[in-house]
């Protein structure tokens, strides 16, 4: 039995050779793979260039400004409102005065948009229950008399000048740069029926006039 073993430990060291060898090149494959794969990563990379777009921008400029028959062209603010002249200062009962106050986009303004009698601001005196009127939008240069208001669809008269009564419906459009004027004409007279007490009575009105851009 003796004489056999190291004739066994011949055939078994050629075994664990061969199971090492096959290691080393297994180990040498996945290195090899490994800087494969990082060569082929490198080469993946691509050149690149990138293009860009500016721009500016510009709010718009809106304002317009005020005329009647006693002032010239201006802003007119609720602190210094422009005054329309009636002949009010011996009114009857039943008879129209007339006044008009013209609007227009400022030279500045670059968009158009419309202009609409929004309010009664302001309303005071004994005579102003009395007081009934209405009002109709023209081109600028159209008398404001009784003419402007023959059309069938000119508004019945809005009975009441009190700021909390909604005004009658009045627009016109506005172009830019003052290109076109709208003018609101107004006819106010005092009720007819009205009683003799209110006779000497006085009152004053303040119309607002909104102006909106068209965006």
């Amino acid at each position: 039995m003796g004489r056999h073993t190291p004739a066994a430990g011949r055939h078994h060291r050629p075994a664990e050779q061969r199971s090492t060898s096959r290691y080393t090149k297994a180990r040498a494959a996945l290195a090899a793979a490994l800087v494969l794969g990082v060569g082929t990563s490198l080469t993946l990379a691509a050149w690149s260039d990138d293009e860009f777009g500016t721009a500016t921008f510009a709010a718009s400029t809106f304002a317009v400004e005020s005329q009647t028959s006693s002032s010239t062209w201006a802003a007119h603010e609720a602190a210094n409102p422009a005054t329309l002249v009636f002949n009010a200062t011996a009114m009857s009962p039943g008879l129209s005065q007339f006044a008009f106050i013209d609007i227009r986009t400022t030279a500045a303004t670059n968009i158009g948009g419309t202009a609409a009698l929004s309010a009664v601001s302001v309303a005071t005196g004994t005579l102003l229950p009395q007081l009934e009127y209405r009002v109709v939008t023209t081109a600028a240069g159209t008398a404001c008399n009784a003419a402007a208001f023959t059309s069938p669809t000119v508004p019945a008269y809005t009975a009441s000048l009190s700021t909390g009564t909604a005004p009658p419906t009045a627009t016109g459009a506005l172009t830019a740069a003052g290109n076109s004027t709208v003018r609101f004409c107004f006819d106010v007279r005092v009720k007819a029926g009205t009683a003799s007490s209110f006779q000497g009575g006085t009152a004053s009105a303040t119309w607002q006039i909104t102006s909106t851009s068209s965006s």
